[in-house]
């Protein structure tokens, strides 16, 4: 069947309209909050080194509980998981008005914690329904629409998050991303998400505490290669991107800054990344359509472009030439993202599904976290200048991608693997 338009498919699916609604709200709102806390990092502390740790804060927890908050998205109601966790963060991000001074500090790290915590049982809750909510020959449109979502509102709540930060105060930003988890809410509660069929859990400890669905959803990956390869996708973007992402805020004020509004520079960078991250799967889906073969091949080539403009980028000579460069990084990175999370729709069972995802999630988050901390240490610890650190990461990015290609050479001779779950 031929796959529908985005508009189409929001006009036609309204319980995955309900679920795309929430996540424009929401995703906006949480980029207000970053570049707040960057702002408020650097004037309490200064410290490259802390804005790393509070990237680790936000990227360590759903690592540790995503396998767990898999079981859960498999086993409960998706619908409900998705609205408590909406509620629960809104309650948690109201929290950052409680930091006044420099001895507040630790707030952030512990309500970014929290809040990232309850976002690792939000995530695989959420990327499950979406193959759940349309049919199979409209799962690489609601991904390819998801992640443009995901980088639209990165674009928008970014520049406009800079701004009011910048204007009104960054207390302002946290309201604004409190209320987006309530609206969020709302609109996930007016969907119907089909609720997994399970078989009934084993009546041991170990059954009624999850362990054996979480064992089973990792056998399922260690006995399907077709599954296994496609989870060093964002594992492998992942080591170096936690770095990157927090040389995106050191060189938007240190290196790129914008006078008299150092939030501005960062601003720029982390809405141009979003407008890369919007056009690219789009652009690249014209190239070879849905069909999981193009996928694996384009993920491939997302990783060369990516390695490449980060090259550029960090010897970028001014802001302007930065945030075309940051763009094209991106719209390769947003590719390997919409393609890895399709591929996994097309080829779990919905009962798997969630476990999958909090699995793929899992091995991301780790090392995304450790990349984070490792690229402020390095800055502050070691004095390697942001430029060459970037540079750094983009030959090392390199390795992953040939990595990938190397896992593909045997994607042919997996039992089963060419067309299992295609539309």
């Amino acid at each position: 069947m031929t796959a529908p338009g985005y508009f189409e498919l929001l006009r036609t699916r309204p319980n995955y309209r309900a679920l795309w609604l929430g996540s424009v709200v929401s995703l906006a709102g949480d980029w207000f909050t970053l570049i707040a806390l960057y702002n408020l990092l650097e004037e309490y502390t200064g410290s490259s080194e802390a804005v790393g740790l509070m990237l680790t804060a936000r990227f360590l927890p759903p690592a540790f509980l995503s396998p767990m908050a898999g079981v859960v998205a498999d086993r409960f109601s998706r619908k409900h998981v998705m609205v408590l966790c909406d509620l629960l963060r809104a309650v948690v991000v109201f929290g950052f008005l409680l930091v006044r001074t420099r001895e507040d500090v630790w707030l952030v790290y512990a309500l970014t914690f929290a809040q990232m915590s309850l976002a690792a049982f939000f995530d695989p809750a959420e990327q499950a329904s979406i193959g759940s909510t349309v049919e199979p020959h409209e799962v690489v449109t609601a991904n390819t629409l998801q992640g443009a979502t995901w980088s639209a509102m990165l674009g928008v709540g970014a520049v406009a998050g800079g701004l009011l930060t910048t204007m009104v105060g960054r207390d302002a930003s946290f309201v604004v991303d409190a209320l987006s988890y309530l609206l969020s809410a709302l609109f996930i509660s007016r969907a119907v998400v089909p609720r997994p069929v399970q078989p009934p859990a084993a009546k041991t400890l170990a059954g009624r505490l999850g362990f054996t669905d979480l064992l089973e959803g990792l056998a399922l990956v260690r006995a399907r290669p077709e599954i296994r390869r496609v989870l060093w996708v964002k594992t492998g973007w992942g080591i170096t991107g936690g770095a990157a992402l927090m040389l995106y805020a050191v060189m938007g004020r240190h290196v790129f800054g914008v006078p008299g509004s150092p939030d501005a520079g960062v601003g720029v960078l982390l809405g141009m990344r979003g407008i890369g991250a919007l056009i690219g799967p789009l652009i690249a889906r014209r190239f070879g359509g849905d069909g999981p073969p193009f996928l694996e091949r384009a993920i491939g080539w997302a990783f060369v472009v990516t390695a490449l403009f980060w090259a550029l980028f960090a010897f970028s000579p001014n802001l302007v030439v930065a945030a075309i460069c940051l763009s094209l990084a991106h719209m390769g990175v947003a590719t390997q993202w919409v393609f890895s999370s399709s591929l996994i729709n097309l080829r779990v069972e919905d009962r798997f599904r969630g476990r999958v995802f909090a699995v793929d999630s899992m091995f991301f988050l780790v090392v995304l976290g450790f990349s984070s901390w490792a690229g402020g240490k390095a800055l502050d610890a070691f004095h390697i200048q942001p430029r060459v650190l970037m540079a750094s990461l983009s030959v090392i990015l390199l390795g992953s991608g040939a990595i990938w290609w190397w896992l593909l050479r045997g994607r042919e001779t997996s039992p089963g693997a060419a067309g299992r779950g295609r539309p």
